[in-house]
Formats: structure tokens, C-alpha cells, sequence
């Protein structure tokens, strides 16, 4: 009885092993591993070590969110920057998130006819992404990540007094609809 035992845990102990040792799983929680399967490419294949039996691919949605929206807030910062003199510095962020919403500050300030056309063009690419209709791969990956990740764009334009402070925020909220096109599949 003594060996049967003892072999019945060493099986067990030896299928335990196995098991554990054959998962793989893979975490994606930037945006440029997020972009790859947007892209298509296998990242379950792609970053399987040669000893997982049971590979997956696991995806968190606020990472990716907040890797996106640093990334924009940077280059938003440097066209900023490249505008005032050398030393100064005009705003702390230009895009943020809150949830799931992403904030953007427009470039163009309270010019009516840049800011239209500012607006403009976001409302144009997010409806080209709904309908998956880029072609160019850089576009793919930014409005799909846009339209996958936030259910809205939130533009704000300042109107400024004389003394350059801030007399007034004006916001245009652009939908995604990304809850109606991607229900419970959505990070």
C-alpha cells in the first residue's frame, strides 16, 4: 500500500510539474505589442518559449491606455515646446485620460478656422477606423487603438484673456461607439 501511495504522488507531483511548466503567458500592456496584433501578428507564437505546451496571450487594457496616451501627450508636448522661447514651458500635459475617455488640448487655441479644422480631422480618422478603413499602418495602429481602447475623444480648445491665462475651455466630445461595436470583447 505504501508504494502504491507513494507512486500515485509522485504521478501527481510529476503531471503538476508538467502542467505548470507548459503554460506560457504572454502580458501585452504597451501599445506597440498592442499595434502587432492589430497588425496581425501572432504574438502567442511570436513570444512562446520552445517549452510551453498551453501558450496564451493576456492584454491589459489600462497599461495599454496609459502607454498610448503618455506617448501622445509627449508628442503633443514637444510641438508645444517647439513654439515659446527656449527655457519656458507653456502647459504640463496636452493629452490625458480619465477612465476611458481620452482628453487632447487642441494646437490651436481658440483660432476658429484652425480649430474646426483640428476637429475636423479627428472626427474624419475615428470614422475611418470604425470602418477599418486605413491603409497606411501607422493610422491602422493609431485610430484603431484610439476606437478599440476609449469610447471618446474629449478636444479641448482655451480661449485665453489678455494676460494670457485661460478665460474659457470649450470641449467637443467625439464619440467612438466603442461599447456598440465591441461589447463584451472590449478591454
Amino acid at each position: 500500500m505504501g508504494s502504491l501511495l507513494k507512486g500515485i504522488c509522485s504521478a501527481l507531483i510529476a503531471i503538476l510539474v508538467i502542467f505548470n511548466i507548459g503554460c506560457s503567458n504572454h502580458h501585452v500592456d504597451t501599445v506597440s505589442e498592442w499595434c502587432e496584433q492589430i497588425a496581425g501578428v501572432d504574438l502567442a507564437e511570436k513570444n512562446t518559449p520552445f517549452w510551453a505546451v498551453l501558450p496564451s496571450v493576456s492584454f491589459d487594457g489600462d497599461a495599454i491606455r496609459d502607454d498610448f496616451t503618455a506617448s501622445l501627450n509627449e508628442v503633443y508636448l514637444q510641438k508645444v515646446e517647439n513654439s515659446v522661447p527656449k527655457g519656458e514651458k507653456r502647459t504640463p500635459r496636452m493629452a490625458w485620460r480619465e477612465g476611458t475617455e481620452l482628453h487632447l488640448v487642441s494646437l490651436y487655441g481658440y483660432h476658429l478656422s484652425g480649430m474646426q479644422e483640428f476637429i475636423g480631422k479627428w472626427q474624419k480618422e475615428i470614422e475611418l477606423a470604425k470602418e477599418f478603413k486605413h491603409t497606411d499602418s501607422g493610422d491602422i495602429c493609431f485610430f484603431r487603438t484610439l476606437t478599440s481602447m476609449f469610447d471618446s475623444l474629449h478636444i479641448h480648445t482655451a480661449e485665453f484673456d489678455g494676460l494670457g491665462k485661460i478665460k474659457d475651455d470649450y470641449v467637443t466630445v467625439i464619440l467612438t461607439d466603442r461599447e456598440a461595436r465591441l461589447g463584451d470583447n472590449r478591454l
